[in-house]
């Protein structure tokens, strides 16, 4: 496993090109559509057919197989250095970092996602202590995304509350989650290009033992280094969120939640976008 520098990154990306004009591309704005498109159509609604045309119930592995197994090695970005490694083993690192921030949180009354996908994370977590042992919810905005997860907990032999989850609208999700629980998120919250203000408000009010996101955060993007200049760019040019570390900060510093920890740019299977670590909770009124 090699590590490589940014003068690589275009042998393993279009990005770089595109970014500075030199390839054509199309732009899509995360508009309800669009999302609605690349998962409930593209990604999420071919792989359930396939799920449910197995001879026998797929398995969260079975699953990472078929998406993961025959993509090419991945250049990663992993705290600010640049490795070559397997799209497997990308996965099995950033699981692995989502466990580490998440266990400092518990015990807690349920672990939830919003935004869980086919449950890539959230099943893999749901099979490790000591979330064996908690409730398992998800959220989710697809209806594929939600059957997946179901169909795959099952499979596992894994209790699963899922449901319809929008990050942006007054309800957020369709879950009822229990008070001092763990709720996270993962390469969710950056599909709403701005969150409203009442996002941490209404996730305050699910009163959770702690919030923690593994977003791509505009705001850790350096303006003084190139690779900064173009995580900027590349959010802006994909309409990903660009107010997450603003909304939280702002509520922190007006007393309503406490920022536990703020860590840029943990892991990205995609060196442009890679997962910061936000963990934050509601302070308890005196």
């Amino acid at each position: 496993m090699a590590s490589l520098t940014l003068n690589d990154l275009p042998r393993f990306s279009p990005w770089p090109a595109r970014l500075l004009g030199l390839e054509p591309w199309t732009r899509r704005l995360k508009t309800p559509v669009e999302v609605t498109r690349e998962f409930e159509h593209e990604k999420w609604g071919p792989l359930l057919e396939n799920v449910r045309a197995a001879k026998t119930p797929a398995t969260l592995q079975e699953v990472n197989e078929w998406m993961l197994n025959d993509a090419p090695p991945s250049l990663c970005s992993i705290n600010e250095r640049l490795e070559l490694i397997s799209a497997m083993d990308a996965y099995r690192r950033y699981l692995e970092m989502v466990k580490c921030a998440l266990d400092q949180h518990g015990p807690a009354s349920a672990l939830v996602e919003l935004g869980a996908g086919y449950g890539a994370v959230l099943l893999g977590l749901a099979q490790m202590e000591p979330y064996t042992r908690m409730r398992i919810m998800a959220g989710e905005f697809s209806a594929a995304g939600v059957e997946l997860l179901r169909r795959l907990a099952a499979a596992q032999g894994i209790a699963i509350a899922a449901d319809h989850c929008d990050l942006a609208s007054p309800g957020i999700t369709a879950l009822t989650i229990p008070p001092d629980s763990i709720i996270f998120t993962s390469y969710a919250a950056h599909y709403s290009p701005k969150l409203p203000a009442a996002f941490v408000e209404r996730l305050s009010a699910l009163q959770p033992r702690a919030v923690v996101h593994f977003e791509p955060c505009y705001e850790h993007c350096e303006r003084d280094t190139l690779i900064g200049l173009m995580r900027r760019r590349y959010i802006e040019v994909n309409d990903y969120n660009t107010n997450l570390i603003t909304l939280l900060r702002e509520h922190h510093e007006r007393g309503l939640i406490k920022i536990i920890e703020e860590r840029p740019a943990g892991f990205g299977s995609n060196p442009l976008l890679p997962a910061s670590v936000l963990a934050w909770a509601p302070r308890q009124a005196d």
